[in-house]
């Protein structure tokens, strides 16, 4: 999962803390981009 901060900066977690970190980062961010999808073949 990508983050975009309004700073300008941005965050990638894994998907297991991007799970554990969602509500709050969703919250902050600008853009929360999730690519666990891109996991699975």
């Amino acid at each position: 999962m990508r983050a975009v901060l309004p700073g300008g900066g941005e965050l990638l977690f894994c998907a297991h803390h991007a799970r554990a970190h969602e509500e709050k980062l969703r919250e902050v961010a600008l853009e929360v981009k999730d690519e666990t999808h891109r996991l699975q073949s």
